[in-house]
């Protein structure tokens, strides 16, 4: 906000109270409104149900007054059988058309089955349904709610007729033959459903009344809400809003140094009565406070200065702090730069005559001349020494590139089987002179992915040839890779049963020029940089390592790596 600028004023309380009330009144008068009707639907439902019901039980009973009375209607004073054509289903087909008759029509109720001796008896789309639910689920009654013809609301009421005694007869064995009325049995038994009751009735009246009955209730509830709403307002302005406004003029006058403005009275609420009561305490405390503010300020103004006259001191001995600190950093980085060179420099130097005296051993063995066993011992020692000369000082190298971040990282096609079988090749020799197997396992999972493939025969040949290093003859190592799709992760794991590495050592065994303890270190050599350059290298790729072991039980070192599929780099740069 800029100078000078009004702050916004918000809305009086009362104009909040008045909006929020309203949002009240209005989300209960619906939801009351909502649940009342919803109420006095179901009631209609379970009404219009009990009404259809009776109307069934009253056809029902009709049916069951002319079945009884058939010996008495179809046998003449002589006891001759003479059937008069009067039957249950006539009777009770009758009566329902009666009964829609006298109703002109807004109330039908008729007979209907599968497969009827009467066309008019066919069931519709409604009573089709309900014949199915009968006949496939169980059900002995069927209701809903329709739309009919007119667009006009009608509820469906269809109940189940099952077969008793005496509707075998007309119904019942053997199928095909004709019955007293001409038409042939359908072979049913007794308990067999022999059709249904149809009832449709008019909800028009009933929806008009829970339309009238809600817009009454709603009106009282209206009411109740406005008459409540109202009695709270006035409250509210008399108890609370009319005193805070009169605190709110008074506290404005004392804002403007007029600490005697008197403040309104109690006798509102005691919240109210309250915040009356520290307004008061307030007004005669900054009169206290005012009456010595000169004084305070004069005395703060002298503490201030001194303050940033001492400020300005600590910013001057900072500034020389600051100076010394730039001074030392400079010499660390030339002390680190020299550091780095001079370590370079006795690596490249001691790498090439190493790399010179192998190459003539090698050339020795090549050469076919007889030679006494001392001599082959002593090459074959000086052989093995150089090699692990060499590889200390490969380490030292690499470790020295990895802490200087010269290190760049290729993305090459790279076939993880291959380089296995690279790595695993490399240090054969030495595990066959020991008596070590060597093998790997790919998972069928890894895909040819992208990276440095020389970074990563580095990491695999220091684990391979540290655990073979430490395993004895007759011991296995193993190479295992494995490929988590969903991370992109590509993990590589090195097994060996070699002599372990107790736990209170597997913390710091990542460290620089660390082994397990002293003795390992005089018993394999080493320079304890191997495991170090493998940490470090493997979360320059932005992966980790981590180590599993038990004494004499061996170990399992797994680097896991982020890595991309050949295939989803060609998708990516397709898109490009």
């Amino acid at each position: 906000m800029g100078d000078g600028a009004k702050p916004r004023r918000s809305r009086p309380l009362v104009v909040r109270y008045i909006a929020l009330m309203t949002a009240v009144a209005v989300v209960l008068v619906a939801l009351f409104g909502w649940m009342s009707y919803q109420e006095q639907s179901r009631h209609m439902e379970e009404q219009m149900l009990a009404e259809a019901r009776i109307l069934e039980k009253s056809v029902r009973a009709t049916w069951d007054f002319i079945d009884y009375e058939q010996p008495n209607i179809n046998y003449d004073r002589d006891g001759t059988y003479n059937f008069k054509g009067l039957y249950c289903s006539l009777v009770g087909k009758s009566v329902g058309k009666l009964f829609t008759l006298s109703t002109d029509g807004r109330y039908t109720l008729r007979y209907t089955r599968l497969d009827p001796r009467n066309a008019l008896d066919a069931p519709d789309e409604f009573e089709q349904r309900a014949l199915d639910a009968f006949y496939h689920e169980g059900a002995s009654e069927y209701t809903g709610f329709v739309n009919a013809a007119d667009g006009s609301r009608e509820y469906r009421y269809v109940g189940a007729i099952y077969l008793t005694d005496s509707c075998l007869e007309c119904h019942g064995a053997p199928a095909g033959e004709l019955d007293v009325t001409g038409f042939p049995k359908e072979g049913l038994s007794a308990g067999d459903i022999g059709g249904a009751v149809s009832i449709s009735m008019p909800t028009d009246l009933y929806q008009a009344g829970i339309n009238r009955n809600t817009v009454l209730i709603i009106g009282f509830f209206v009411l109740f809400l406005t008459i409540t709403f109202l009695a709270s307002l006035l409250f509210f302005r008399r108890r609370v809003t009319e005193p805070l406004t009169s605190l709110e003029a008074a506290v404005e006058q004392m804002g403007q140094g007029n600490f005697s403005t008197p403040v309104p009275e109690g006798g509102y609420s005691r919240e109210v009565d309250e915040l009356v009561q520290g307004v008061k305490a307030m007004a005669g405390e900054l009169d206290s406070l005012y009456t010595t503010l000169e004084e305070k300020v004069g005395s703060r103004t002298r503490l201030y200065r001194e303050a940033n006259e001492m400020l300005e001191e600590q910013r001057a001995a900072l500034a020389r702090t600051n100076e010394l600190l730039e001074q030392t950093n400079g010499k660390l980085a030339q002390e680190n730069e020299y550091r780095t060179n001079i370590v370079a420099i006795l690596s490249h130097e001691l790498r090439t005559p190493l790399t010179s005296i192998l190459a003539f051993v090698d050339l020795w063995e090549a050469s076919g001349e007889e030679h006494s066993p001392e001599s082959r011992e002593c090459l074959e020692k000086i052989k093995t020494q150089s090699q692990v000369l060499l590889e200390m000082v490969n380490n030292a190298l690499d470790m020295v590139r990895v802490e200087s971040g010269a290190l760049e990282f290729a993305r090459d096609p790279v076939d993880v089987t291959d380089l296995a079988a690279v790595t695993v090749g490399a240090v054969g020799p030495i595990a066959e002179q020991k008596g070590v197997g060597v093998d790997f396992a790919i998972a069928r999972e890894v895909p040819l992915i992208r990276g440095d493939w020389a970074q990563l025969e580095k990491i695999l040949t220091n684990l391979l040839s540290n655990a073979v290093k430490f395993t004895g003859a007759g011991g296995m190592v193993w190479l295992k890779a494995s490929y988590d799709g969903r991370r992109r992760e590509l993990t590589l794991a090195v097994e060996d049963e070699g002599i372990g590495i107790a736990k209170e050592r597997q913390e710091g065994i990542f460290d620089r020029f660390v082994q397990a303890d002293a003795s390992i270190s005089r018993k394999y050599r080493g320079s304890g940089l191997g495991l170090s350059l493998v940490k470090k290298t493997a979360e320059a790729l932005g992966g980790s390592v981590s180590v599993e072991s038990e004494p004499g039980r061996g170990s399992t070192f797994t680097v896991t790596l982020p890595v991309t599929p050949i295939e989803e780099d060609e998708d990516e740069d397709s898109h490009c």
